[in-house]
């Protein structure tokens, strides 16, 4: 088996060796910009399950890499810090008050600019600031990345890219109440199942160098029907899941009004007395029973059971991807280990 916890630390010492050595960096001795470096650092180290690294790991060991090598861990590392960047500015867009059980960065930013009187309007200066902290997060992945060849560029190149188109189309379809599935499910593709799994996977392998076209094949078949399973299992976190393993307020995704394949399948079975409590998904204000009251319609209608089914279809599917490729080997085992770990979190 891959020894995955060894991997994780030397990517937790490669985090820890780019933001140090950007605190010594002249322009950034100023206690604010310390303080924005203190905020990545937080989030890089603050319960993180290290899910990118581990699929990078995956694929560079799958394509023949020695599994503790530089390039390999600096990818590992450089996926931490894009996810800090996302999660700083995913918070930002959602209007989030929690991350990991703490004040989100441009919440804790307000509560500085009240208690010490800043100029400017509060919500303008935290959320700004929040971004460019996220900014100086996607910086410092490059940072982090070292030198990669070109096939393992490109791969960089287009997570980047991906991750946010991802994000656009989840706020401006929230915005215009888009609940279709075509639409949910493009964007699990882009903002989760590329930027978790296949991306991770792909750009393992191909800074090995000697990756095949076949194994590429395969892990972005698997990548994907995975990051689908895994994004399906976030969605009925983000509705049913506790606030104590999460990390977030119940419902918040309800009160967000995200288009998830569980609202989907939720408006597209209701009747319509269950069509007018749906109606006040995306209330920013929604209380705790009408939270209650709508996670019961999910119920109800059987949307919870049939997203439930399509994970474990999905799950299914990425598994005999890997069986196709791997048969009964170890390494195909430690595939089917770490997928079912994804599935079945609950946090």
């Amino acid at each position: 088996m891959i020894d995955a916890v060894r991997f994780r630390t030397l990517v937790d010492e490669r985090l820890d060796q780019v933001i140090t050595a950007q605190r010594s960096d002249g322009g950034f001795g100023d206690p604010m910009l310390q303080a924005a470096l203190d905020e990545i650092a937080r989030l890089a180290f603050a319960g993180g399950k290290r899910t990118r690294p581990e699929f990078v790991h995956l694929g560079w060991v799958a394509a023949g890499g020695e599994p503790f090598d530089h390039r390999a861990v600096g990818i590992g590392a450089a996926f931490e810090l894009l996810h800090v960047s996302a999660l700083v500015h995913d918070d930002v867009i959602d209007g989030a008050l929690l991350r990991r059980g703490r004040p989100t960065t441009h919440v804790h930013i307000h509560g500085l600019h009240v208690s010490g009187d800043w100029a400017g309007e509060s919500r303008r200066v935290s959320e700004g600031a929040a971004v460019l902290i996220g900014n100086i997060a996607l910086a410092l992945a490059d940072t982090a990345l070292g030198d990669v060849n070109d096939l393992a560029r490109e791969e960089w190149t287009r997570v980047r890219v991906e991750v946010n188109a991802g994000q656009y189309l989840d706020l401006v379809g929230s915005a215009m109440r888009r609940s279709d599935e075509a639409h949910a499910l493009n964007v699990m593709t882009l903002k989760t199942a590329k930027y978790t799994v296949e991306r991770p996977l792909r750009m393992g392998a191909a800074a090995s160098g000697s990756a095949r076209a076949e194994l590429m094949t395969a892990l972005s078949r698997f990548g994907l029907d995975l990051g689908i399973a895994f994004q399906l299992r976030d969605d009925v976190l983000g509705v049913f899941g506790e606030e104590e393993t999460t990390g977030k307020p119940v419902g918040d995704d309800l009160r967000e009004g995200k288009s998830t394949l569980l609202m989907a399948r939720a408006r597209e079975r209701a009747d319509q007395a269950q069509t007018r409590l749906l109606a006040v998904v995306g209330d920013p204000g929604l209380s705790p029973a009408q939270v209650q009251e709508i996670q019961q319609v999910i119920r109800d209608t059987g949307a919870l059971e049939a997203v439930e089914s399509e994970i474990n279809a999905y799950y299914a599917s990425a598994l005999g991807h890997v069986r196709e490729y791997f048969g009964d080997s170890a390494l195909g085992a430690q595939f089917a280990e770490t997928a079912g770990r994804m599935v079945r979190r609950v946090s």
